[in-house]
């Protein structure tokens, strides 16, 4: 149904206070307020689990490679370059079964991570950024 004026008044009053504590989070934290928001919204807003778990891993996969690979021991081939698709499904198999309760928690955190480092910003990023 339609909201009443006096409704969208509060409404509009309060998004407006959001937008006062986003922008003095990204003050006090020198994170940009785009980056505020996602990770509100990853660690508030409830949703149906979304979360593409192999990709997750994949981004994981490449910042740890090294010790990813450990866990193959013996069976590990020769890599030159990037790992097969088929060796990253076997070690992720084997990350499941290492951290069988928490691997979800440790592949959230680690975008939460990568997020919070932040990639490289655009001119383009940092000019809307400005501006604000």
């Amino acid at each position: 149904g339609r909201r009443y004026q006096t409704a969208n008044a509060i409404l509009q009053e309060g998004f407006v206070e959001f937008e006062r504590m986003i922008q003095e989070l990204s003050r006090k934290t020198a994170i940009p307020t785009h980056q505020i928001i996602t990770l509100w919204n990853k660690s508030h807003v409830r949703s149906t689990n979304t979360v593409n778990h192999w990709n997750a891993y994949s981004s994981y996969f490449k910042n740890h490679l090294k010790e990813e690979l450990e866990r193959l021991g013996g069976k590990a081939p020769k890599i030159y370059g990037t790992p097969s698709t088929t060796v990253r499904c076997n070690c992720y198999e084997l990350f499941k079964a290492a951290f069988p309760d928490k691997w979800q928690d440790i592949l959230k955190l680690h975008e939460q991570s990568v997020m919070l480092l932040g990639a490289p910003q655009t001119v383009a990023m940092r000019g809307q950024e400005f501006q604000k």
